[in-house]
């Protein structure tokens, strides 16, 4: 008998004993340590059976901490039900029986509300017992304090103890629950109390008529006081009487007293000793801690994500794909805004898969790694839990996951993190309801564009547009570049054309009511009203420019745009909040360079693509003093101040000074930058332009770019460089001409003046590139590769550099003879390893590929010291990648005398041996000395 075959025997034994009566506490189940035990087999064997058993549907999978097991076959008989293919890797029993037969619904025993809490069994066990406990405590529960920072599911977790009161006869079915942020009137305690107890006419000024109050539409019901920490202590004190004799009193009465049964709830992510008075707290006994997502079980995480996504599906009525390696990055990105920020950023994340399955007309909605922002991406190079996940995700054969919009009904989170269904609808559905009430055309556009700007903000806040963060890493979450791109060129144009300015909001706000229209046009689902342009042309100016940007979508989008919506892009043109334009500032630009006319032409063309007279120059004759100029500079400087401080483009370093000179005598900020040409300025002014840029971040942007920013701005100019004789760059690595061929290919991809500089890329091993074996050395640029040949008089640049640092710009400057031997590392971007890795390998996995050479290069770090650790874990990575490759091909590589190298280096040899377990278990190779030779090189060469 096989082991497989007795560890089915063991769980079927195990299984024979269960009835339905078992199911009324827990689900049963057995781990993989209870059957192997039992059997004499130790429990990662025991657990590789288990799923190779589920994998062949003779048992299911029940995830959970631990992770349990029960004979299919039994629980069919159970339950009188047949299991669905996709039934057999569960979060709980209720996912196998929810779309099976009404049945086995019936004969399952009812699980109270509680259970259908995801950490119910494990982190929120606790909380939950606190819960019902003061649910059901006599005469009317406890008053009771949730406590957890932002993000946890407070409110969720209120909603889930009114469903229990009700579910357990506690309060009448058709009893209130009112949700009250304190927030939204804390600096008005007056208007806060009025909301809550009512108030009598006369009470305060502008009280004309008696109101009721949240706490008598709430009686006999649960009222929740979210961010109760905002809640004024004379408010706190109010509640003294309802919450010790069920009495209270509206605002303004003196003697009348009404009578109301509530049980309260607050929500708090503060210190409730430092933020709530003595007295009131006194009156709450039952204070429950919500954990954050970071203290809760990865299995709870787990299916977390996967609710989440269940969610989505049934949202958007189409089945979604998720790939493993997604799960996988959602699982370990450091998620600091707990199930919130978790569950919004699932949302988003399938709001722009969505979008490529209506532009393209995908079957399913495809979420691979692509669409990952950096920070989520980067969770794939989390190493700590990473054993943990390959244990969780084990059993999963399939390379993606999928969910379907039809299945079982999950309990859905509310929270204030759902994204808009968008601005069309918006409009659409007020203009309707505008129109059936009567009003004129002038009030409807007032009021569509009122809801429009409410909208606009609403937006703002959600993309967190206006803090420091890169342009548009929020945005491009849901909208696709594309259309922002488009949609930042119209803008530009209606500027131009209307003679102001918009803000980075009606960027969003067009933006995102452009993707929402090329979802309709994709499904045929076009509104067509011949009313909205008729109110559009109210205002004529708007309406006109609107055509213009209709055009300018078509082209750019490659889409056909109904002329109805000519209307709606006119009241969104409309819909600008004029007093904060006419408060908007610009930083002052200011170009200098020598020559009668150079700067002002450079300033002239610039103006005039942009539309605008903010570029300034200041010509420098060549005989003119120096004294001269920068008191002209100084002035100028003075004039275009506008409070956000002045740039400076210079032509010669020497002009650097003038910034720090003008400072000091004018208190002005004043920054320069080295560069001057006119792509540079007509990026500089684009982005001075926008209401959003700071001085400090724009210095920084154009020190980032290229020399061959020109080609990315001019896309159809193209300068051929009259160079006769050609330059020679040489790729190198240690072992062969692989890496180096590779290398060459990314240079080639990534530096676009090599053909126009006459440059040739000459891949070579090490051994090649010496000094013997080079005939044309005088004309070798630089070597960039894995180590340094040595060669006399020729710069060298490490891989490292190329792919984490400065290398390509470097290079860059070297072709054009402006080398400044700048070093400007960033040693913060590890998915750029990852991303040479995948235009290096042929057929791996880079992110699988990296884990586990990254943790083997790990291993050898603490035997060995390393001095310059960045180039050496750079080198042993990509080296080390593409030999396992060659090795699962069975390409191995000769190395003479290496029994005399190992000899020389046994602490090395013996780290590196140490440390290539993973990789050998991991890619079932094995790794000759013959391999491990070039790994001491590579080691001893850095």
């Amino acid at each position: 008998m096989t082991r497989k075959e007795k560890i089915y025997n063991e769980l079927k034994r195990l299984c024979s004993k269960i009835s339905l009566k078992d199911f009324k506490n827990e689900i049963p189940g057995f781990d993989a340590t209870e059957v192997g035990e039992r059997i004499n087999i130790d429990r990662s064997n025991s657990s590789k059976e288990l799923n190779q058993l589920v994998n062949e549907k003779r048992a299911i999978k029940i995830l959970g901490r631990p992770v349990l097991f029960f004979d299919s076959y039994k629980l069919e008989e159970i339950l009188g039900i047949k299991l669905k293919d996709d039934q057999f890797h569960v979060d709980s029993l209720e996912d196998i029986i929810s779309i099976n037969d009404k049945n086995a619904k019936e004969k399952l025993p009812k699980y109270n509300i509680f259970n259908r809490f995801i950490g119910s069994g494990g982190s929120l066990e606790v909380a939950i017992k606190q819960a019902k406990a003061a649910i059901l405590y006599p005469p009317r529960g406890l008053h009771t304090l949730l406590v957890g920072p932002t993000g946890v599911g407070k409110t969720t977790f209120a909603e889930m103890m009114y469903n229990y009161a009700v579910e357990t006869g506690q309060i009448d079915r058709n009893a209130k629950l009112t949700i009250f942020n304190c927030s939204e009137y804390a600096e008005n305690p007056q208007l806060i109390l009025s909301q809550l107890f009512g108030h009598v006419k006369g009470a305060f000024t502008g009280a004309d008529n008696e109101k009721e109050g949240l706490i008598e539409r709430t009686n006999g019901g649960i009222l929740l006081l979210d961010e109760i920490h905002r809640l004024a202590p004379e408010g706190q004190e109010m509640l003294f009487l309802l919450m010790d004799k069920n009495i209270y009193r509206r605002l303004g009465e003196t003697e009348t007293t009404r009578h109301a049964n509530i049980l309260l709830i607050g929500a708090t992510t503060e210190d409730v000793n430092s933020t709530l008075l003595k007295t009131f707290l006194r009156r709450i006994p039952m204070i429950i801690r919500l954990p954050s997502l970071s203290e809760r079980a990865l299995i709870e995480r787990y299916q977390l994500i996967k609710q989440f996504f269940k969610d989505q599906s049934k949202s958007i009525q189409a089945p979604i794909m998720v790939y493993k390696d997604v799960i996988k990055a959602l699982l370990l990105y450091n998620c600091q805004g707990n199930i919130g920020q978790l569950k919004g950023d699932i949302q988003l994340v399938c709001a722009r898969g969505f979008l490529d399955y209506k532009t393209y007309g995908k079957r399913n909605v495809e979420i691979d790694t692509t669409l990952l922002p950096d920070y989520l991406y980067n969770g794939l190079l989390n190493q700590e839990k990473r054993n943990e996940i390959i244990d969780l995700l084990y059993p999963e054969n399939s390379e993606y996951y999928e969910f379907k919009p039809k299945g079982n009904e999950e309990f859905n989170f509310t929270d204030e993190y759902d994204i808009s269904e968008g601005l069309y609808k918006e409009i659409c559905s007020k203009y309707y309801y505008y129109s059936e009430k009567g009003y004129s055309h002038k009030r409807i556009n007032e009021k569509i564009n009122g809801h429009i700007e409410r909208y606009v903000k609403k937006l703002q806040k959600k993309f967190n547009v206006g803090k420091e963060i890169p342009e548009n890493q929020e945005l491009f979450k849901i909208v696709s570049p594309r259309v922002y791109n488009a949609v930042e060129t119209a803008i530009t144009v209606a500027e131009g054309k209307l003679k102001k300015k918009f803000s980075k909001k009606v960027r969003v706000a067009l933006a995102m009511h452009v993707s929402a229209l090329m979802e309709r046009i994709a499904e045929n689902k076009i509104i067509v009203n011949s009313e909205i342009n008729k109110i559009a042309l109210n205002n004529p100016n708007e309406f006109n420019v609107a055509r213009i940007v209709k055009n300018i979508l078509e082209d750019e989008l490659d889409i056909s745009i109904p002329k109805e919506e000519i209307g709606f892009i006119a009241m969104l043109l409309y819909a600008v909040d004029e007093e904060n334009i006419r408060e908007n500032k610009k930083i002052g630009v200011v170009v200098l360079a020598h020559g009668k006319h150079t700067a002002s032409s450079i300033a002239d063309v610039v103006n005039s693509l942009l539309d605008t007279d903010h570029c300034k120059a200041i010509d420098m004759p060549l005989d003119e003093r120096v004294e001269t100029i920068l008191d002209r500079t100084t002035e100028l400087v003075k004039q275009v101040n506008q409070g956000k401080g002045v740039l400076l483009l210079v032509d010669m370093g020497s002009l650097i000074a003038f910034a720090e000179i003008i400072t000091k005598k004018t208190n002005i900020n004043v920054r320069s930058v080295e560069m001057v040409s006119t792509p540079i300025a007509i990026e500089v002014v684009r982005k001075c332009l926008l209401p959003e840029a700071s001085l400090e971040q724009l210095v920084k942007d154009i020190q980032r770019i290229t020399p061959h920013i020109g080609r990315l701005v001019t896309k159809n100019v193209k300068m051929k460089a009259s160079i006769s004789q050609s330059r020679i760059i040489i790729t190198t690595c240690i072992t062969g001409k692989g890496t180096a061929i590779k290398l060459a290919k990314l240079l080639k991809s990534s530096i676009p003046i090599l053909d126009e500089y006459n440059i040739i890329l000459k891949p070579m091993s090490m051994n090649e590139a010496t000094i013997h074996n080079l005939n044309d050395i005088e004309n070798i640029l630089v070597v960039v590769g894995s180590t340094n040949p040595n060669l006399t008089n020729i710069p060298y640049i490490p891989i490292d550099e190329v792919i984490v640092g400065d290398g390509l710009r470097k290079i860059s400057l070297m072709i054009q003879g402006e080398e400044k031997n700048k070093n400007m590392y960033d040693l913060n971007e590890p998915n750029f390893v990852v991303k040479m890795l995948n235009e290096t390998l042929i057929f791996l996995n880079p992110i699988k590929v990296y884990n586990v050479v990254n943790h083997s290069f790990e291993i050898i770090t603490k035997s060995i010291a390393i001095t310059d650790y960045r180039s050496t874990k750079l080198s042993f990575v990509i080296h080390t990648c593409s030999m396992i490759e060659r090795l699962i091909i069975n390409e191995r590589l000769t190395y003479n005398n290496i029994e005399d190298t190992i000899r020389n280096n046994p602490v090395l040899y013996n780290a590196i041996k140490s440390s290539i377990g993973e990789v050998e278990q991991t890619f079932n190779i094995e790794i000759p000395d013959t391999e491990i030779g070039y790994i001491i090189d590579l080691f001893n060469t850095q």
